[in-house]
């Protein structure tokens, strides 16, 4: 299945593959739209090939870590399933072009990896982890709805194609840098910059497939991803993009050291 994802993912960054645009809830102007444009199909290519290679070796080190821990060798399948759907939920974040759909996806990223960063559940450290991540990456999805909730109010839609063509090279007002703001902090909290990053060390204690590929490909990335797709509303926001230099010169610097 997850060589299915990758190779799917592979066609569309070379091919043109047609949009996806289902009526959702059309009396509050919500529908099932996605999209493998470039950033979309860069990002799915990343969750799916790195997935697919985190499950190969998965494969051979799951069963001896259950081993070790005195473990059924049928929990195993947990780990897998749980990897996969955090796949699609990654897959379905980045191809997403509605606002609310986005969100959708961002917090099953978040109710995802808490079941996998606490997959050794007899371990306290995994459970402390697994609230911690919960806990930051749950704050960054009530600021992604809540700047989502501001910029539908303002433009009138949530379509995302939409706002950031109403928006274009243009300066924001109120609406708009507040929203700005709260999808920046999201970003900033979900890639695990300063000062949002102490939870990020901790959910190590996850098994190794789990903590590779949540901080290599996916959780991660997917704050990054945020900040890419919206950054035409970042630059509107006033000061907003300031404040990300600093944030991420902040993190490069505690990072080196």
């Amino acid at each position: 299945m997850a060589a299915l994802a990758f190779g799917a993912a592979l066609w569309g960054w070379f091919g043109d593959p047609e949009p996806v645009d289902v009526a959702w809830a059309p009396e509050w102007g919500l529908r099932f739209a996605f999209q493998l444009d470039g950033l979309a199909a860069l990002y799915a290519l990343l969750a799916t090939g790195v997935g697919l290679t985190t499950l190969v070796y998965a494969g051979g080190y799951v069963p001896r870590h259950l081993a070790h821990q005195g473990r059924s060798p049928a929990e195993a399948v947990r780990l897998y399933g749980l990897l996969l759907l955090f796949m699609g939920a990654m897959v379905g974040l980045v191809m997403a072009q509605d606002l609310i759909l986005l969100f959708v996806f961002w917090d099953l990223t978040a109710v995802v990896s808490y079941l996998l960063i606490a997959y050794d559940r007899q371990e306290a450290e995994s459970r402390s982890a697994a609230l911690m991540a919960m806990l930051i990456t749950g704050i960054s999805a009530v600021l992604l709805l809540i700047g989502s909730l501001m910029l539908g109010a303002r433009y009138g839609t949530f379509a995302i194609p939409e706002i950031l063509a109403a928006i274009g090279g243009t300066n924001g007002d109120g609406y708009v840098t507040g929203a700005a703001a709260m999808i920046a902090v999201a970003g900033l909290a979900k890639s695990a910059q300063v000062p949002l990053h102490f939870w990020l060390p901790r959910a190590m204690a996850a098994p190794t497939p789990v903590s590779a590929y949540l901080h290599s490909a996916a959780m991660v990335a997917a704050g990054v991803f945020l900040l890419g797709r919206f950054y035409p509303i970042l630059v509107a926001g006033d000061g907003v993009r300031d404040g990300l230099l600093v944030v991420g010169l902040a993190s490069m610097g505690i990072g080196g050291v």
